[in-house]
């Protein structure tokens, strides 16, 4: 007879544990080798222009008429006051951290709260652009067309619906395989992009890649960057009004992508100004995800009397924050960086380029998403850092005549808050972002 084998129970043990830490590397590296495959960038392109209109801007509207042009980052119709965003992070200011309870914040969500919210968030966002008026140009940013994280809404569609009587495009800046990341709510598989919006015909429009991380994960999480530009005729005249649409880099703490991307912006803005040897005109609006006033020293002093940092988080402990310097008085000087508190060589970011920077200072156009839009510890101060980084850098042959954060209230975004709530009047009823209007001239 054969002997029954001894039952070993250390070696069935550790048989399974290697059996199923094969089938979890297995697993994982199908799951990169997926990701990785489906990665690819989309490069320069030429966009297509739907419904582009045939009313050209006349040499006679010159150094005359008004144009009005909006920027708005619609957060692909997340981001309502109650929304948290998974990837931020915060700390309370020393002084309200007992008042608070804790220091740290971290968002919680990656999908927009229900499809019906989403809905709700992007109809509302349009419809306060559309209650401006009779606008020229229109841009926005975070507009998803098919994405998990917003409920595969065509988001874009909804946008042409709002704006018929306009020429439209859109340039894709972020498209994924599924993202299995964060784990108790996976971003899944996106499609989003800028668009545009034109009140009068557009020559051509192409989409410009920005650099972004080389990092081998940091590149699935970061947006596929780009930048936009429509070339507008003015008829009767040489030149040219070129729009920028541009969505910059976040979450890099050096700065050291957002410079690149800084570069490669002024370099396509230079050649847009001389093309042709004309003195054209450009426009360049959008999320530059730079503090557009901080180191402006005509506005600044009202920027920080009026929005920055005068909340209970510390925007410049984040790792989203950064500045556009801004002072051509210290290029060249050694300076205080505003973030890291340290000296360091100053170089004016704009040096011979003759453009102005158009933040505003009336409201911040947006707002720590570590945590919901809130006065926790009601004591009359909103906890959310706001900052302005949308807005516009315009060429020194545009006159800016007007330029504002639109809030919420009667005429804006729909605000429900009584009037004793501190959060009252400030927007971010349908994003972490405001939008933001500017009114400019052509001079002659």
């Amino acid at each position: 007879m054969s002997k029954k084998k001894k039952f070993r129970p250390l070696r069935f043990i550790l048989g399974t544990i290697f059996i199923l830490l094969g089938v979890v590397v297995l697993v994982l590296g199908s799951y990169v080798g997926y990701i990785s495959l489906t990665y690819y960038r989309i490069g320069d392109i030429h966009l297509q222009v739907l419904n582009n209109q045939t009313t050209k801007i006349a040499a006679g509207d010159i150094g005359i008429k008004e144009f009005k042009i909006t920027t708005y980052n619609v957060g692909f119709g997340a981001y309502d006051r109650d929304y948290s965003f998974f990837m931020d992070v915060s700390e309370f200011k020393q002084e309200y951290i007992e008042s608070q309870g804790n220091k740290d914040n971290t968002g919680d969500r990656a999908h927009g709260a229900s499809k019906a919210q989403v809905i709700t968030n992007i109809t509302g966002a349009y419809d306060t652009i559309v209650n401006l008026g009779d606008l020229d140009f229109m841009l926005y940013q975070e507009v998803d067309t098919k994405s998990t994280r917003s409920y595969k809404i065509d988001q874009y569609s909804i946008g042409n619906e709002k704006h018929v009587d306009y020429g439209k495009f859109i340039g894709l800046n972020y498209h994924s395989a599924y993202l299995a990341y964060p784990f108790h709510e996976p971003i899944g598989q996106s499609n989003s992009g800028i668009t545009t919006y034109s009140k009068y015909k557009i020559d051509s429009a192409e989409r410009r890649e920005f650099k972004i991380t080389d990092s081998f994960f940091g590149k699935f999480f970061d947006l596929d960057r780009c930048f936009t530009i429509s070339e507008i005729p003015i008829d009767g005249s040489a030149k040219k009004l070129y729009i920028f649409n541009v969505h910059m880099s976040a979450y890099d703490a050096a700065g050291i992508i957002r410079k690149v991307q800084l570069e490669q912006l002024k370099a396509a803005i230079t050649v847009a100004r001389d093309y042709d040897g004309n003195n054209n005109y450009v426009v360049v609006g959008g999320d530059f995800n730079h503090d557009l006033v901080i180191d402006n020293p005509l506005v600044n002093d009202a920027y920080k009397d009026n929005i920055f940092n005068k909340q209970e988080t510390a925007i410049l402990t984040t790792d989203w924050y950064n500045y556009l310097r801004l002072d051509p008085s210290k290029h060249g000087t050694r300076a205080v960086n505003l973030i890291s508190g340290m000296e360091e060589d100053y170089v004016y970011d704009f040096k011979d380029m003759h453009l102005t920077s158009h933040g505003p200072v009336n409201i911040g156009t947006c707002r720590d998403a570590s945590i919901p839009f809130v006065d926790k510890n009601n004591n009359g101060i909103v906890d959310n850092a706001m900052v302005s980084i949308d807005g516009f850098l315009v060429s020194d042959n545009i006159s800016v005549t007007e330029i504002k954060t639109i809030g919420s209230g009667a005429g804006l975004q729909t605000e429900t808050l009584p009037a004793s709530d501190p959060r009252y009047g400030l927007g971010f009823v349908y994003s972490d972002h405001n939008p933001v209007f500017m009114s400019f001239k052509l001079l002659v």
